[in-house]
């Protein structure tokens, strides 16, 4: 029994370890959501067709699902009012995405991530009822197959309207910014050009202290013996006066 305690405390410590990083993965894992969904949905399906990076029916499937989008009753009078196409809608999308993605990776503090929840649940919200109410599937999936990918994306869009949620209420951003350049001023810190100057002028400064309590000693040592030799002198005799 005792060899098995022996055996099974490494066991215990390593499981307690990989526990406590898996907690900290799911601290994370709405900000991680968000950021690797919304970077995919800005890359994938708004930039790449826009460039012309992305496969042709992908793209003219893109194009046609926002030009449905744009002219959906809670959509149209904004997009008439500014003139926008759905190219311009989905080029601010797009980057409106990108923003939020920064927001959550780079600074840290609870008010990006506010910021980037915000935007998080005002666009899942209205992804849901654009693909709802222009009857629209995820690009290039088989029309057989038409109601259980907006099944999915409903799920999906639900996830992440609650991960911004959370965002918003609970959690700050990763901080990656502050974190990078703290790992650099530590290894500037602790560099051995650096360690070796501190050295070098923490040996001037203690060889100067040595040299000046060394004069301060001498100094003290020859009062020391005059004094001692004006005490052992004997006074002078006083010559006598007729």
């Amino acid at each position: 029994q005792a060899a098995l305690l022996i055996l099974g405390f490494p066991a215990m410590t390593g499981l307690k370890k990989v526990g406590i990083s898996l907690l900290g993965l799911l601290r994370m894992l709405p900000q991680l959501s968000i950021v690797g969904a919304f970077s995919g949905s800005a890359l994938v399906i708004k930039v790449a067709p826009l460039l012309g990076l992305a496969p042709k029916p992908l793209q003219q499937e893109v194009f046609a699902a926002y030009a449905k989008f744009i002219r959906l009753p809670l959509l149209h009078p904004i997009v008439s009012t500014f003139s926008l196409s759905a190219q311009n809608v989905m080029l601010a999308l797009a980057l409106t995405h990108l923003v939020a993605v920064a927001l959550l990776l780079f600074p840290a503090g609870s008010q990006p991530a506010k910021v980037a929840g915000l935007w998080v649940m005002v666009a899942m919200a209205g992804a849901e009822y654009c693909t709802r109410a222009a009857d629209v599937a995820p690009p290039m999936t088989p029309e057989e197959f038409k109601w259980q990918a907006q099944v999915l994306g409903t799920i999906s869009h639900i996830f992440l309207f609650l991960c911004g949620a959370y965002c918003v209420a609970r959690t700050s951003s990763l901080g990656l910014a502050s974190a990078i350049l703290g790992r650099k001023t530590k290894n500037t810190e602790g560099s051995p050009e650096k360690k070796g100057v501190t050295v070098s002028k923490d040996s001037k400064t203690t060889a100067k202290k040595q040299d000046k309590t060394e004069i301060g000693d001498s100094k003290a040592d020859t009062q020391k013996e005059a004094s001692r030799k004006r005490a052992t002198t004997p006074p002078a005799k006083a010559k006598k006066t007729k």
